[in-house]
């Protein structure tokens, strides 16, 4: 997944833009707010450096690497979930970065810039893979957060 990661670095804020308007009509307006402040460049910036990140590792680090990037997402998931956000909204908002990013590759087929056919279906195997690893990671995440999550009997709410 090597040169895709790095092309979807390259093009990070195009990426974002098509995430923002994918959104759009997909998720709740509450939870739009959220992805298309700050907080959404920031989310989206950390899949793309994970992804280089994995793509630059070496075998041995690979675990490592796998391992906060499970934490960080779960820990993340789990923060939305505590504040009541809907869960199809949060899964949503992930899936829709995998669209944006075939937008972007789109793109960049236009100009030229992609690997070989062969090569981009390998990559973007693992970034499929990838994607789907997030996805069941952030499901998880967000129930843990959920039952965390205060409610009307307790003391604090």
């Amino acid at each position: 997944m090597r040169r895709l990661a790095l092309l979807l670095r390259d093009r990070r804020d195009e990426l974002h833009g098509y995430w923002i308007t994918a959104l759009k009509g997909t998720i709740g307006a509450e939870y739009l707010d959220v992805l298309a402040s700050p907080l959404g460049v920031r989310l989206v910036r950390r899949i793309v450096e994970d992804m280089v990140a994995l793509s630059q590792a070496e075998a041995y680090e690979v675990p490592g690497i796998i391992r906060r990037i499970e934490s960080e997402t779960a820990a993340d998931a789990a923060r939305r979930g505590a504040l009541g956000f809907d869960m199809m909204d949060v899964v949503c908002g992930l899936q829709q970065v995998r669209a944006a990013i075939w937008k972007v590759l789109v793109d960049a087929l236009v100009v030229g810039d992609l690997p070989a056919f062969g090569e981009t279906m390998d990559e973007m195997a693992q970034v499929d893979a990838f994607m789907d690893l997030l996805v069941r990671v952030e499901v998880r995440g967000y129930l843990e957060g959920r039952s965390q999550a205060p409610t009307a009997d307790d003391d604090d709410w």
